[in-house]
């Protein structure tokens, strides 16, 4: 809700702090979350737009990611591959019969 004078009271009686650390943890992105305080600060001296600061906040979570060999996990067609490597079929929906 706005006031006159413009402020959001439901903004200022929010934690974002605490809700970045749930969100953070429920995304399990630690480097997000050790990275988004310090990235703001940046961001609001230099004038970066949302989109900005969004894109450096996940370039910072993609290069932790990356450096720690994280492994991605993708379906195609009917097998399960994680980096190239064959990790066997998709198991057959379970019908209940």
């Amino acid at each position: 809700m706005s006031t006159k004078n413009g402020t959001n009271q439901a903004r200022t009686s929010r934690d974002v702090g605490s809700e970045l650390i749930y969100l953070t943890k429920a995304l399990k992105a630690p480097a997000l979350r050790d990275a988004a305080a310090r990235l703001a600060e940046r961001a609001r001296d230099e004038g970066w737009s949302h989109e900005e600061y969004l894109a450096a906040c996940l370039q910072r979570e993609v290069a932790a990611r990356d450096s720690h060999g994280a492994e991605v996990i993708s379906l195609k067609g009917d097998s399960y591959r994680m980096r190239g490597r064959d990790l066997g079929r998709v198991p057959a929906a379970n019908t209940g019969e």
